[in-house]
């Protein structure tokens, strides 16, 4: 069937181009340099955003002052509209306005608001006559997460009313219209249950109340083609380029859509090879000795027992601030460290921008915070433990299990969640509900993010604005050979 419209779609490539997951450099099938699309007058080529933050390539080009190449990949790919995701705030409004402005796409963003290169909506008139409105709006949890200084001059408001009014004002203009949300889906699309009380994702909100034809949406990483909920067709990719999604509207009015895998093989410029190599030897540069390596473990290993790669972060995070208590998670993929450490090793260990955030809280605070980690725990029909479903779907949220150092605790996870702690102390004494203690922990799990709200409210007693992956190789720079001990048992 001869199609009226073909869109591809990419969203959540984190400044993955090349195919590697930068753990070694073997060629692996991802990479947006990998992607090709193929382009005539009526074919539009999306981006959802969370495209200029997330990998070591990234870290790397802002850490020795590289031109970022990331413009240039989607230019030379053809791409038509991108919209904001929230990692795209990371840097500051100059870091963002320098990559739109080096686009030749046009960035849609209905609910930012700002000296940025945007537009909120627009209509493109494809070469067949078919005229596409399209929208892009980004999660207003942007607010919630970023630090106030990379939003200074900018504004985020709600995406539903910002896409409502930019929608009312292409009224009878448009044949059909495309949203580009980077954010995500709140139901079970099978049986409608709700996977989250809060306004993070809302893609299911937007269907039911505007008249889009197809969401493009991102942000949860969730590999989705022929999605569809109150009739309006529903798309997603994974995370770090490994797939995009090609959406047909056919002659019968009716969108298909499908995932396409990304090859191993990629065909290099000259400069793009050449930034490779120079990538290759700086992640590969030797900056620190530890007694032992640390490599990750099975999930459910590491959060019942312990993890040193999480007790390594934790004393970075306790010697950057001096604070009495640490938390730190884990990032759902991470390298690990060889014993001769490597900038490899940190940047694709931590991978996060963060920043850092000391708190005072109260035993209260520690123990509902415990209580929250512990419900990353459950027990499948056989009476096995396992990971509880809300860390697994709608995605893997590993990282929303917090590791502790400075006090010691102890789950019973036959009992409900919500009852499981028996026990917290801090060098023996036990823990009462109205002590008080310094706790450093990152600038995201700070603000309650990842289902912490008890962190909402407390004293913000300082911060620390180096990332954490800079504190981490300052930290092997002024140690020599730095002691791992075997992680202790906390359950």
């Amino acid at each position: 069937m001869k199609s009226k419209c073909t869109i591809y779609f990419t969203s959540d490539t984190h400044g993955f181009l090349y195919n590697t997951n930068f753990v070694d450099d073997q060629p692996r099938p991802l990479g947006l340099l990998g992607m090709r699309f193929p382009k005539d007058e009526n074919t539009l080529i999306i981006d959802g955003g969370d495209t200029i933050q997330g990998s070591p390539l990234t870290y790397f080009c802002r850490a020795e002052g590289e031109e970022m190449p990331i413009a240039a990949a989607l230019n030379a790919r053809g791409y038509d509209y991108v919209t904001l995701g929230n990692h795209d705030f990371n840097h500051g409004p100059a870091d963002l306005r320098s990559y739109l402005e080096a686009l030749d796409a046009t960035c849609l963003c209905a609910n930012v608001e700002g000296d940025l290169p945007l537009r909120g909506a627009t209509v493109h008139t494809l070469g067949n006559g078919l005229r596409v409105g399209l929208v892009g709006i980004v999660t207003s949890w942007v607010n919630r997460w970023e630090k106030p200084e990379n939003l200074q001059g900018l504004r985020v408001t709600d995406p539903l009313e910002a896409a409502r009014r930019a929608i009312k004002a292409l009224a009878g203009q448009y044949d059909i219209l495309v949203g580009i949300y980077h954010g995500g889906i709140e139901r079970d699309l099978e049986t409608g249950r709700l996977l989250s009380e809060t306004d993070e994702n809302i893609a299911c909100k937007l269907c039911e109340e505007l008249p889009f034809d197809i969401l493009l949406t991102g942000h949860q990483h969730i590999a989705l083609a022929e999605g569809s909920w109150h009739g309006v067709h529903l798309v997603q990719t994974p995370c770090n380029a490994p797939a995009y999604i090609r959406a047909e509207l056919g002659e019968d009015g009716k969108w298909r859509s499908c995932l396409v895998e990304v090859s191993a093989e990629q065909s290099l410029t000259l400069a793009e090879a050449a930034l490779r190599q120079r990538m290759e030897a700086w992640l590969d540069r030797p900056i620190g000795h530890l007694s032992r390596a640390i490599f990750p473990e099975n999930r459910l290993t590491m959060a019942r027992e312990g993890s040193a790669i999480a007790d390594f972060f934790n004393r970075v995070q306790l010697w950057a601030t001096g604070a009495e208590l640490s938390c730190s998670s884990l990032p759902n993929e991470l390298r690990g460290f060889d014993a001769d450490v490597t900038v490899r090793d940190v940047v694709a260990s931590y991978v996060y921008s963060n920043t850092l955030a000391v708190l005072e809280v109260t035993g209260e605070t520690l123990r509902q915070a415990l209580e929250q980690c512990a419900s990353y725990f459950d027990w499948d029909e056989e009476g096995r433990l396992c990971i509880a479903e809300p860390f697994l779907r709608p995605k893997e949220a590993h990282f929303n299990y917090d590791f502790f150092a400075g006090l010691e605790y102890r789950f019973d996870l036959s009992q409900p969640r919500g009852q499981r702690v028996k026990m917290m102390a801090r060098q023996g004494k036990p823990i009462q509900p109205e002590d008080r203690f310094t706790l450093v922990m990152n600038n995201y799990r700070a603000t309650g993010s990842g289902d912490f709200e008890c962190y909402v409210g407390c004293p913000v007693l300082r911060e620390v604005q180096t990332e954490v992956s800079e504190l981490i190789i300052q930290y092997l720079a002024e140690h020599d050979t730095i002691e791992i001990p075997i992680p202790m048992k906390i359950c």
